[in-house]
């Protein structure tokens, strides 16, 4: 049965990877640090998929290394799409062009997650819910709030934004990852099929990472204006002369 996981776990890594590729440019070219969040939670679901093809295609005898980058992955990707969502919709200006703030919040983020698991107040599974449950409400909340808004995002683009987190719900909650199958196909299939779905809605939402405003200190086109020759009616020329004839 596991033999057929190992392609849609692929198919889950190129679609982290292709968002992760397209977030990373809109970092560099439009100068928005939060989109490195997002490029963060790709990384980790990509890695996780990955090793989890390679567990189902070739080595079933890693198994503990895909639990724990599948629970890394749980703990940090969805909690950085809701995070750079909220950042760049709300705040937009806090980057200010650096790549630092970005970096800080991803380790606070780690920290936080990293905190309450060694507090032994919630189990690893409760809070690998909670984490990633408030990622993806935040990002449904900037989907939906631009759905009314339309500033940044055209209606359509807004509707595919929110269709993420649901399909990623509907996976987590619905489908499940059971063996068992549904339409001819095995429930964990359908789970990496519409992980990857859910992520691929995340290109829609790129213009929410382009901002109006000019940068600071960024230099005036304003040419130099060029002296004008005298003309000599401002009397100088009339004085050199009355010096000369002295």
């Amino acid at each position: 049965m596991g033999s057929s996981y190992w392609l849609a776990e692929v198919l889950l890594a190129l679609a982290a990877l292709l968002v992760a590729n397209q977030y990373w440019r809109v970092s560099r070219e439009r100068f928005q640090s939060q989109a490195l969040l997002i490029v963060a939670g790709c990384l980790c679901l990509a890695l996780a998929a990955l090793v989890g093809a390679y567990r189902y295609g070739i080595d079933p005898h890693i198994t503990v290394l895909h639990r724990a980058l599948s629970q890394l992955s749980g703990f940090l990707t969805f909690a950085c799409f809701g995070l750079a969502l909220l950042w760049s919709y709300f705040f937009p200006g806090i980057s200010g062009g650096s790549r630092a703030p970005a970096y800080v919040a991803l380790v606070l983020l780690t920290g936080s997650a990293l905190a309450a698991l060694a507090s032994g107040l919630l189990p690893a599974a409760a809070v690998r819910t909670i984490w990633s449950s408030v990622g993806l409400a935040a990002w449904l909340l900037v989907a939906l709030v631009e759905l009314v808004r339309r500033h940044r995002l055209s209606r359509s683009e807004a509707l595919v934004l929110a269709l993420g987190p649901l399909l990623i719900v509907n996976a987590s909650m619905v489908i499940g990852t059971g063996p068992a199958k549904l339409l001819g196909l095995a429930r964990m299939n359908w789970f990496h099929l519409l992980l990857a779905l859910g992520a691929l809605t995340l290109l829609w939402g790129r213009p929410l990472f382009s901002t109006a405003k000019p940068c600071k200190g960024k230099p005036s086109k304003r040419k130099p204006s060029k002296a004008k020759p005298s003309t000599g009616n401002d009397g100088s020329g009339t004085q050199e002369r009355q010096h000369g004839a002295d």
